[in-house]
């Protein structure tokens, strides 16, 4: 494991720490050394991109320098192994790859890279730098205004935030650091701590003192974390919370809440997001530009940038730039998808749908999602367009308003309001689909129960490839029934090891062998 050691300048911080996988052990940095460095509006915009290179890097690519020569994870693609590898939306490709391979099969072990949290803290760790000395650069620069310091600092408590959220869905109890490590003589291993007071007592305390922090009613820049975006993963925390121990109607109710707060603010275009209608929402035909251009498009709320002269190949590990993906779509779903949604305009825009189940050298296009690439039909397949192999940006979402009206449906449905959970269901049912295409009637969907099963099928859809899935089985109770035949599929398929979810402690992951060497007081998940 390697570890961070004393530095005098956010510069050198940034260099050193994007290329270490760091964990929550480490050697503190002067304190001296940086309360020296800290003092200019010009330090500040150089600490929060190291922020967001550190949580993009490990969302979606491997970064330069960094070796995807073969198509495998080798730093980043978390987005997509996190979110959606254990679902039923992916399968491992015929180019076999561990990581893939373990998630595939529920045969997680500890040593599979995907089961490292030392991104996310190390993220984390970032945050916290700048939430420490921020505060103090106000009075050696007069263009660090008011309002210049707590845009910036609700970014960083924002960021904290989402990072814990992925770790408390991913490992659950897990250790919590609010302040930067700069003093040796205090310990440096933490122990775990419970999962639901991480959300109570740090991630919604954390989203609140942001809210409250960032300036309202602005055009928002898509690739920073904006109001709405704050808006966004608080009613994604209470979505979340509403399914654990504890959690119901109350949960529902403050995800309502906060999604009301998210239509009042602007989206990148400067027009707020409404929120109360379809024409709120990006066109059918312009759909794709909520992945290929959410600077211009209405319905973007945060979306991770990457520029590929600066930061190398988004080697994403379904990506339409390789031959050789780790992974793929499920068959299941892919054929189930193609053929009973003939009216759904989304499939041939989401994923290669030249697939057939006859020809199997076509079986090998269902590792290509092009929902992230603008791409044409040639005698090869979908290609990009315009661009050579491995040179293009992907802008994985992290929110966007489809994303959201489907959570506002869902907590309708789940608060009694079915008339209003049919509203949002439809406004997006009807977007995805050819023009003729009749609303859900009213006396379909009769119970909360129906609704809801109506409204994660069109998750799996709307959402696929944007690293939802997994959460969205796991939020709803829905992991065992959807992924056991899934995986047993595959065993019988392949006639390799597999564990199903029996024993639901498997949807934790496990910790890595990293963070075990590096933090003696961690105990393993069971």
């Amino acid at each position: 494991m390697k570890k961070l050691i004393g530095i005098t300048a956010v510069a050198l911080i940034i260099a050193i720490v994007s290329s270490c996988k760091k964990d929550i052990t480490e050697l503190p940095l002067s304190a001296g050394d940086l309360n020296n460095y800290y003092k200019s509006s010009k330090d500040m915009t150089a600490a929060i991109a190291g922020m967001y290179t550190s949580f993009q890097e490990e969302m979606t690519g491997v970064g330069t320098g960094k070796d995807a020569s073969d198509g495998t994870e080798a730093y980043g693609g978390r987005y997509h192994y996190w979110g959606e590898g254990r679902s039923d939306n992916f399968d491992r490709s015929q180019y076999v790859n561990s990581t893939m391979t373990e998630l595939a099969f529920n045969n997680l072990t500890i040593n599979n890279p995907a089961t490292d949290w030392g991104g996310l803290y190390r993220t984390i760790y970032r945050a916290n730098l700048n939430i420490k000395y921020f505060p103090p650069i106000a009075k050696s620069d007069p263009l660090v205004t008011p309002i210049v310091l707590n845009n910036a600092l609700a970014q960083c408590y924002a960021m904290r935030a989402e990072c814990y959220f992925y770790i408390v869905r991913l490992w659950g109890d897990a250790p919590v650091w609010t302040e930067p490590y700069t003093d040796v003589t205090q310990p440096s291993a933490r122990p775990r701590v419970a999962k639901a007071k991480i959300i109570d007592s740090v991630i919604i305390p954390d989203l609140a003192n942001a809210y409250s922090l960032i300036q309202k009613n602005q055009t928002p820049i898509v690739w920073n974390i904006n109001e709405g975006a704050i808006c966004a993963m608080m009613a994604d925390v209470y979505m979340w919370r509403a399914g654990q121990p504890g959690g119901g109607q109350t949960d529902y109710q403050n995800a309502i809440t906060w999604i009301q707060r998210l239509f009042l603010a602007k989206g990148p275009t400067g027009v707020a997001y409404g929120g109360t209608t379809a024409a709120n929402l990006e066109t059918q035909t312009n759909w794709k530009n909520l992945f290929i251009a959410p600077t211009t498009s209405i319905e973007p709320i945060w979306s991770i940038h990457w520029d590929n002269t600066v930061n190398g190949c988004a080697c994403i590990p379904i990506t339409t730039q390789l031959s050789n993906n780790p992974v793929k779509a499920d068959s299941v779903v892919y054929f189930t998808w193609k053929k009973n949604n003939k009216v759904d305009t989304r499939f041939a825009k989401t994923i290669d749908s030249t697939a057939t189940t006859t020809a199997s050298t076509q079986l090998a296009h269902m590792d290509k999602v092009l929902k992230y690439f603008n791409t044409n039909n040639n005698a090869n397949g979908i290609l990009p367009t315009g661009s050579t192999a491995l040179s293009l940006n992907v802008y994985l979402v992290m929110y966007r308003l489809g994303d959201v009206y489907l959570s506002l449906a869902e907590a309708y449905a789940q608060t009694g309001d079915l008339t209003n959970a049919l509203k949002y269901l439809n406004f997006i049912y009807l977007r995805a689909r050819i023009t003729g295409t009749p609303a859900i009637p009213a006396t379909q969907y009769t119970t909360t129960v129906a609704m809801e099963n109506a409204i994660l099928q069109e998750r799996q859809y709307e959402l696929y490839a944007e690293g939802k899935r997994w959460f969205d089985l796991v939020r709803t109770g829905n992991v065992k029934n959807v992924m056991d035949p899934v995986v047993a599929r595959r065993q019988k398929a392949f006639g390799t090891a597999q564990t199903g979810f029996q024993d639901l402690n498997k949807v934790l992951w496990p910790l890595s062998q990293d963070a075990l060497n590096s933090n003696p007081l961690l105990v393993q998940n069971p």
